[in-house]
């Protein structure tokens, strides 16, 4: 596993219970290590790793007046499936007014993995093949 970059305390509200997890931001990969608790019981921690291949969004955004979530889109449904509370590849992540400044962060972090993913992807897709290229013994 890569080092971490940051990390950011999250909770997910879910019926009776709650999920309360740290996420992680690494070099390549979102990793989301979280409990979760129905009523009293303590069901067990999980842990979720999302490559930044499957994620097609991130964003902060203000929920009411005391709440702050990431919102989070994946490319597909399967990684996110694992991630309590998503729906068609989708899941909010919320955060406490006092890390609201480091949920920025990570988001600015994830950002910029995604950019740098999207890049070299555009620079693979440009560079030229070596089967349509020719060479000089090609030639004679």
């Amino acid at each position: 596993m890569s080092s971490s970059f940051m990390s950011l305390p999250f909770w997910i509200p879910r019926g009776l219970g709650v999920v309360d997890g740290i996420a992680r931001v690494c070099e390549s990969e979102l990793v989301l290590e979280f409990d979760v608790k129905e009523s009293m019981v303590r069901i067990g921690t999980r842990e979720v790793v999302l490559p930044f291949e499957e994620i097609e969004s991130v964003a902060f955004k203000r929920r009411g007046l005391l709440r702050n979530a990431l919102l989070f889109s994946a490319r597909r449904l399967h990684p996110a499936s694992s991630v309590p509370g998503s729906r068609a590849g989708q899941f909010a992540l919320y955060i406490t007014r006092e890390n609201k400044n480091k949920a920025r962060e990570v988001e600015s972090l994830l950002a910029y993995g995604l950019a740098r993913r999207n890049l070299s992807s555009m620079r693979d897709s440009l560079a030229p093949s070596r089967r349509n290229l020719r060479t000089p013994e090609d030639i004679t």
